[in-house]
This record gives C-alpha cells, structure tokens and sequence, in this order.
C-alpha cells in the first residue's frame, strides 16, 4: 500500500498525469535517499538494472497494473499508456502508510528532480547511481550495492538485515 501512496503523492504534486517513466525514477531515487539516511527501506522492494535506468521492481509492476491483486493501486491511480494520474485529490491523511520520516525524503525528492523530465531522470540516475549497470536486459541490484555506492562502511552487514527482516516477514505472511 505504501507504493502506491508514494505513486499518489509523486501524481499529486506533479498536479497532473505523470509520466510513468519519471516516476518510477522518483520512487527509486526517494528509495535510494532514504536507504543513506535511514539505514533502512521504504518499500523492501527488489531493484533492477533495465535499459532506461534502475528501477523497484514490485513498484513499476503496481505501476503496470501486474501485480495479483491491483484492489489498492486501482483505488488512488489510473493508467492511461506512459501517464498515470490520481483517482482522486490526496490530502496526507489519504497516505497514511507513508511514515513522516519518508514524506520528508518525498518532499525532499521531489524539489530536488521535479524540474527534471523522464529522460533527464533517467540519464542522472545513469550518471549518479553507481549501482547501475548499463544493460540491455534486467539485471539485478542488491540492497549491499546501494549501499556501498553510498558510501555506508557497514553495508554488508545492513544489507544482511534488510534480507533477515525480508525473509521473516515472507514467512510471517506464508502461515497467515
């Protein structure tokens, strides 16, 4: 839920369609300056290398309207090809999942790149995300490469507690 209240937000104050290449560049980037100043996800997705830059995986899949249940994503966005626009107006109680500590990085993102276009977004993070790899298929970027991109000395060692938690919360939601 909480990806899509980003998506909501990003959509929000774009004040009209987004384009969905930028803003999956924008939850990444968000995701990426969270990591560095928290130590910690928003969203424990998986992220990629695809062509047009690095992405989180299960965010564009909600994006692409390809996750198994679309029910959450379908009641703050629609699709229309490369735009997605809000179903309806977002107030911050509307993003409820998303935690004061993430909107400050959200906000954060925001004035930073919204000046940017999708194409200007995707080639800074080709340029300023070391994690990437330019690729012509989809490869994928750990946790531990994010990090120690950043700078983080204990990379290793947070990467592995992010997997720990993952991990857990995956068997927490198997025996529900």
């Amino acid at each position: 839920q909480k990806a899509v209240q980003i998506c909501a937000f990003f959509a929000d104050q774009n004040k009209g369609p987004i384009d969905k290449l930028k803003l999956i560049k924008l939850i990444y980037l968000s995701e990426r300056e969270f990591l560095s100043k928290h130590n910690n996800p928003m969203l424990f997705d998986e992220f990629y290398s695809l062509p047009r830059g690095p992405i989180c995986s299960n965010a564009l899949n909600g994006i692409n309207g390809r996750l198994k249940d679309m029910t959450v994503w379908d009641k703050y966005i629609l699709r229309n090809g490369n735009l997605v626009v809000n179903v309806e107006p977002i107030n911050r109680d509307l993003l409820d999942h998303i935690s004061d500590a993430e909107m400050e990085v959200l906000e954060g993102v925001w004035e930073q790149f919204s000046n940017m276009n999708a194409s200007e977004l995707s080639n800074y993070t080709h340029e300023n995300c070391p994690e990437y790899t330019e690729t012509g298929r989809r490869v994928r970027i750990s946790y531990r490469e994010i990090l120690e991109a950043l700078g983080e000395e204990d990379a290793i060692e947070i990467a592995n507690d992010i997997s720990n938690y993952m991990k857990f919360q995956g068997m927490l939601e198997s025996s529900a």
